[in-house]
C-alpha cells in the first residue's frame, strides 16, 4: 500500500459518497438548527462501482446508506484513539506561541508543524509539555501540494522518495513522495521533543477560498491545492502510509466540504475529525446529520467548535 502500487490510485482513492445538498465552501451551516426531526434509518451496504459508489442518504432523507468497508463503528474507532465519548480538550499549535497554554484537560492535540509540510511549529517544545497531563495526547500535521513549486525543499522532497526519482512532469509520483516524505519529518521533529503519541490527524483543508486552483489552465499552479483532486489524494494517502508503517492511528481533520473540493470524497474510512462548528458536537457526531456533516465514508470520532481563546474538542 505504500509505494508505487498506489500512484494510479486504484480503488484506494475511488469515490464512493455523493455529495449531499451543497452549503458553502467551508462548511458554513446558515442560522437554524440543521436537526431534522425525524432520524433517518440507517442501512450498511457495500458500494458499488458499477453505479457511481454509495449516495449517503436516499432522496427522501429518510435512509442513510454507511458503507460496509467503512472505519469501525464509533466506540471502536474512538478507542483507537484513546477517546471515551464526551471526552473534552483543545488542540494548540504555533498559531498560540507566545500566548498561555489552555487549562488542563482530558484531550491534547498539538500541531506539529508551522502550517504546511516541512515547516516547524516553534513552540513544539513547549506546547508538548502541556500536553502531557491529559489522558489523551495526540499530534496533527498540515498536508498541502507541491506541484508547480521549486523550491529547494520541493525538489529534494518531491523529485526524490519511495515512489522514485521523478521527472518534472510525474505529478503522481511527486505529490507520493510528498506526503511520504512529510509525514517521517514530522515524525522525527516530534519525537525529537518527547510528542511520542501514536494518534495523528492529517489536517486536510483550505485557509482561504483561494487556496485551490480553480479548474482550466490554472489547475496546476503553485497554490496550496491544485484542482487535480487525484494528485491531492495521492498526498493524503502517501502520508497515512507512512503514519502507518510507524504504528501510528491515522486520522482525518477536515470538513465534509472541504475534503470533497480537495480529495473529490476519498474514501479511505480513517476516523475524522471535523472542523470548527457553531452548534452542539451532537449534532455532528449522530447518524442524523451524517448526510451533512461525516466525509471518508467514517463516523467522526471528534468535533472543534468555533474557537474563543482556544480551540476546543470534544469525542462523539
Amino acid at each position: 500500500m505504500r509505494l508505487k502500487s498506489l500512484l494510479p490510485l486504484g480503488v484506494a482513492v475511488a469515490c464512493v459518497i455523493a455529495l449531499a445538498p451543497a452549503e458553502d465552501a467551508f462548511g458554513a451551516t446558515g442560522s437554524s438548527d440543521p436537526s431534522p426531526s425525524t432520524p433517518p434509518t440507517i442501512v450498511t451496504t457495500t458500494p458499488s462501482a458499477a453505479v457511481g459508489g454509495l449516495p449517503i442518504t436516499s432522496l427522501d432523507d429518510k435512509t442513510g446508506y454507511v458503507p460496509a468497508h467503512a472505519a469501525a463503528p464509533g466506540a471502536l474507532a474512538r478507542a483507537s484513539h484513546g477517546l471515551d465519548s464526551g471526552d473534552t480538550g483543545y488542540d494548540i499549535s504555533w498559531p498560540e506561541c507566545g500566548g498561555p497554554m489552555p487549562p488542563a484537560s482530558s484531550i491534547a492535540i498539538v500541531g506539529v508543524d508551522g502550517g504546511h509540510p516541512f515547516s516547524q511549529n516553534p513552540c513544539l517544545p513547549q506546547e508538548t509539555a502541556w500536553a502531557q497531563s491529559a489522558k489523551t495526547r495526540a499530534q496533527y500535521m498540515v498536508l498541502d501540494s507541491p506541484i508547480g513549486f521549486t523550491s529547494p525543499h520541493v525538489l529534494e522532497y518531491a523529485y526524490h522518495g519511495p515512489a522514485g526519482d521523478c521527472t518534472a512532469s510525474d505529478f503522481a509520483c511527486q505529490t507520493f513522495n510528498w506526503g511520504w516524505n512529510a509525514a517521517n519529518a514530522d515524525l522525527q521533529n516530534a519525537a525529537a521533543v518527547g510528542a511520542t503519541s501514536n494518534q495523528w490527524w492529517l489536517d486536510i483543508e483550505l485557509p482561504t477560498q483561494s487556496s485551490i486552483d480553480p479548474s482550466g489552465p490554472h489547475c496546476y499552479d503553485p497554490n496550496f491545492w491544485i484542482c487535480d483532486q487525484k494528485l491531492n489524494s495521492i498526498v493524503v494517502v502517501a502520508a497515512t502510509a507512512a503514519l502507518t508503517a510507524h504504528g501510528k492511528h491515522v486520522g482525518v481533520y477536515s470538513t465534509k466540504q472541504q475534503w470533497q473540493a480537495i480529495t473529490g470524497g476519498l474514501d479511505l474510512g480513517l476516523p475524522t475529525w471535523i472542523a470548527g462548528y457553531d452548534y452542539a458536537p451532537s449534532t455532528y457526531c449522530g447518524f442524523a446529520n451524517a448526510g451533512k456533516y461525516w466525509f471518508d465514508a467514517a463516523e467522526p470520532v471528534l468535533v472543534q467548535s468555533l474557537p474563543g481563546t482556544f480551540d476546543p474538542d470534544t469525542a462523539c
